[in-house]
């Protein structure tokens, strides 16, 4: 096990990583060190807490000023000031005029979508955070692709979803289908990524609750048991492991070769319910592969 130093030198090393960190921008294995600090150093940990406080206060302030509507009529307006004699010599000057206007715009947009990027982020990191280890691989995904996604009022037909998984994952979702009860509906079944990691990613919607089937290759060492995690339930020989963070629950269970999680707002124990009723067909599902 690999030994994590708490003495002046590696606190300042970590605190220079924070501000990549909170951004998602690290490497997987800068990413890994951080977080092993960070779970034993609390004096890391709150100046973690306290640089997520200062950026979400400028998010929300970012987030407060609204692109003004009469953008374009402006940026309009001020070029044709600055170029008085030879805005109307040609077509030339008010294509290129409108040209810019749109620019103006779509850096806008783009910079707005950057803020709302960089503000999940910090949403993810400070939750994750506080979850113990592996288990922030589902998390992390859950939040980011199924929490944060505006999704269509008529979701895709599960055959329409099976063909979008592609030849070797379409069985999944008529599997996932059967295991679940009615009042559970799958709303996206897609391959996804997150962080520099690929995952093949389920939503269930429930009643009241949104639920996350995310399925992730191993990385080289990674295995629930070597985490410090000791398993919670048996379903069918399959050993389940959990944790939990404010109105998110976890369970995780693997097979060889893959990482497995479900991810809720649902009662741990219902989440573990639901978890035993799938592990049995997905791990021997993912140990075909």
């Amino acid at each position: 096990m690999k030994t994590v130093s708490f003495g002046k030198g590696a606190c300042e090393k970590i605190r220079q990583y924070l501000d990549s960190y909170i951004s998602g921008e690290l490497l997987v294995e800068t990413n890994h060190e951080v977080l092993q600090h960070l779970e034993q150093c609390p004096a890391c940990s709150q100046e973690l807490e306290t640089r997520v406080r200062v950026r979400t206060s400028l998010r929300d302030a970012v987030r407060g000023e609204a692109v003004p509507v009469d953008l374009e009529q402006k940026v309009r307006r001020r070029i044709q000031e600055s170029q008085p004699g030879r805005f109307w010599i040609t077509g030339f000057s008010l294509r290129w005029m409108s040209a810019v206007a749109a620019l103006v715009l779509l850096s806008a947009g783009a910079w707005i979508a950057l803020r709302e990027r960089q503000a999940q982020n910090i949403y993810i990191a400070t939750v994750a955070a506080r979850l113990p280890g592996i288990l922030r691989v589902g998390l992390g995904d859950h939040i980011h692709c199924a929490v944060f996604r505006k999704y269509p009022k008529d979701p895709p037909t599960l055959a329409q979803m099976a063909e979008k998984m592609g030849p070797q994952y379409a069985g999944l979702v008529p599997l996932v289908k059967e295991k679940v009860s009615d009042r559970y509906r799958i709303i996206l079944a897609h391959h996804c990524n997150y962080q520099g990691r690929n995952y093949t990613h389920m939503v269930l919607k429930g009643p009241s609750s949104l639920v996350s089937l995310v399925i992730t290759r191993k990385n080289s060492g990674e295995s629930l048991p070597n985490f410090q995690l000791a398993p919670v339930l048996q379903a069918a020989g399959v050993p389940l492991y959990r944790g939990g963070v404010e109105r998110f629950q976890v369970a995780a269970f693997e097979s060889p070769a893959y990482l497995a999680f479900l991810i809720s707002d649902l009662p741990a124990e219902n989440t573990l319910q639901l978890t035993a009723a799938l592990a049995p067909g997905v791990n021997e599902f993912l140990s075909k592969l």
